[in-house]
């Protein structure tokens, strides 16, 4: 706390700062493009900077337009929200735009819920902040790390450890003798994937028991979870976790996978992600590979081969996996814009909607969603990240 008082005794004053004609030269000043000012995404000023202990505290963030001048050219960025851009429209959105000035797509949300139509939009942004890894702000909802601290994944270029280290006989012993194959939790009852989850777990539960093994599935007017709650169930229980995402889009790894991971069961992933980019090899079952008749096989085999299964666990003597923070890329921003060679790198998403949205506009968008017919009709090709220097 001492530390945290003392580097915020030196914050300037808003009302000084923001006084007619003044501007903090120190600073990098970012707008938030909400439908309404009473939205704050991130917080105000530099708090949001300083209380998650950034590397670079030196920027401020509000998502008041009539700062700086009243001016919103003035702000070194402009964010917006994928939440946000579905609502508004175009005339609602920034009329002049000042070219040294970066515009900031931000996509929390997956893109399978959340697919941009509007036209305007391609040629719009120079920057983009998601969970997508060919983001120029990568914000992860879990991450992988070694034991001294280093963020090992999601990476497009993640190199894991080949031989792992074998389980000692204590972390054996230590190990659960559980007596149910696979449990499911089901959260999210009325997603666009909950009518193909519950199919593929009927499928996958009519494949077990030809094996005599059981795959519950807990929520969702199914089973009840029991008075301890379902994650204590899945510790005791179940030797695999069926990590089954609410969305099947490319790089959206979510902490559905914790549910195994954290509780003492292997996850079997079923996602639209390169698992290999995202979480340590032999550690999970990618149920997308097999057809379920195998993927049942593999689950029989390895409950029935204790060596086999231990072995889904080595990971444990390498790396941690954890939850991320949802304001772990505001640290990432406020970085981006100071660095001066991103920063002054003049850059533009062409057809931004093709890479945030990979799959066909046209019939998630037409009629809904769309303010002109153009905007989706023309929907085509790939989107390309063109450089230049300024």
């Amino acid at each position: 706390m001492e530390q945290y008082q003392e580097r915020i005794q030196g914050l300037p004053n808003p009302d000084v700062f923001f006084g007619k004609d003044r501007f903090h030269k120190d600073l990098k000043y970012i707008l938030t493009w909400t439908v309404s000012e009473s939205v704050n995404l991130f917080g105000e000023g530099q708090l949001p900077f300083i209380s998650n202990s950034c590397p670079y505290y030196n920027c401020y963030v509000t998502n008041k337009r009539s700062l700086l001048n009243q001016d919103y050219r003035n702000f070194d960025a402009i964010v917006f929200d994928v939440n946000d851009l579905r609502r508004l429209k175009s005339k609602e959105m920034p009329r002049e735009r000042n070219t040294v000035q970066k515009y900031i797509f931000y996509g929390r949300e997956s893109a399978d819920t959340t697919p941009i139509c509007s036209l305007y939009l391609d040629n719009y942004f120079n920057c983009t902040w998601s969970y997508k890894l060919h983001s120029d702000i990568v914000s992860p909802f879990i991450e992988v790390k070694d034991f001294k601290g280093n963020v090992i994944a999601p990476s497009l270029n993640v190199k894991w450890i080949k031989n792992m280290t074998e389980l000692t006989n204590k972390q054996i012993a230590e190990m659960r003798v559980k007596s149910k194959a696979v449990a499911l939790v089901m959260q999210k009852c009325y997603t666009r994937v909950t009518v193909e989850k519950l199919m593929f777990a009927k499928k996958l539960q009519f494949a077990l028991k030809e094996h005599s093994l059981v795959l519950d599935v807990y929520g969702c007017k199914m089973l009840r979870c029991p008075d301890e709650g379902c994650l204590k169930a899945i510790e005791r229980d179940y030797y695999f976790y069926l990590a089954y995402e609410d969305s099947i889009t490319e790089d959206y790894v979510t902490s559905e996978v914790l549910k195994g991971y954290d509780y003492g069961a292997v996850p079997i992933v079923y996602g639209g992600a390169n698992y290999d980019h995202f979480l340590p090899e032999g550690s999970y079952i990618n149920a997308r590979l097999a057809n379920v008749e195998k993927l049942a096989a593999t689950i029989d085999y390895s409950i029935r081969n204790p060596a086999v299964y231990q072995r889904f666990f080595r990971w444990r003597n390498h790396y941690t996996i954890h939850e991320v923070e949802n304001t772990i890329g505001i640290c990432k921003l406020c970085e981006y814009l100071h660095d001066e060679r991103k920063f002054n790198t003049k850059s533009v998403y062409e057809n931004f909607r093709k890479w945030w949205y990979t799959g066909p506009l046209l019939e998630r968008c037409y009629p809904r969603g769309a303010e002109k017919e153009n905007i989706v009709l023309s929907y085509m090709n790939n989107t390309r990240k063109r450089h230049s220097n300024l």
